[in-house]
């Protein structure tokens, strides 16, 4: 019982990817265990923080309004951006237009 056992490379190797084997499933195991508890304590944070947003909601007021505005700005920037946009296409397709009626007076 108590006998040392004889080198055997194979059995090393083989003991030595059982103990990777293990290592992964442990590694795998906690990871799963972890991933459980976090998505309990996420809804439970998320319950938290929408109560916290109810009792503190006057502090959010003015962020509201200024994001009313900057939503506004961003709009009016994007009108103004499409609108360079379709002037640049209508004077590229102008300029192309010319020079297909050039190459036709040409020919």
């Amino acid at each position: 019982r108590n006998r040392p056992v004889k080198y055997n490379r194979e059995l090393v190797g083989t003991t030595l990817r059982a103990m990777q084997r293990v290592k992964e499933i442990q590694t795998r195991r906690e990871e799963i265990y972890y991933k459980r508890r976090m998505k309990d304590a996420k809804s439970a944070q998320r319950v938290a923080e929408k109560v916290e947003l109810k009792q503190n909601i006057e502090i959010l007021a003015p962020a509201a309004a200024d994001k009313e505005k900057v939503l506004l700005n961003i709009a009016e920037k994007a009108k103004a951006k499409n609108a360079t946009k379709k002037g640049r296409a209508a004077a590229i397709a102008a300029v192309a237009a010319r020079q297909a009626g050039e190459g036709m007076d040409t020919e």
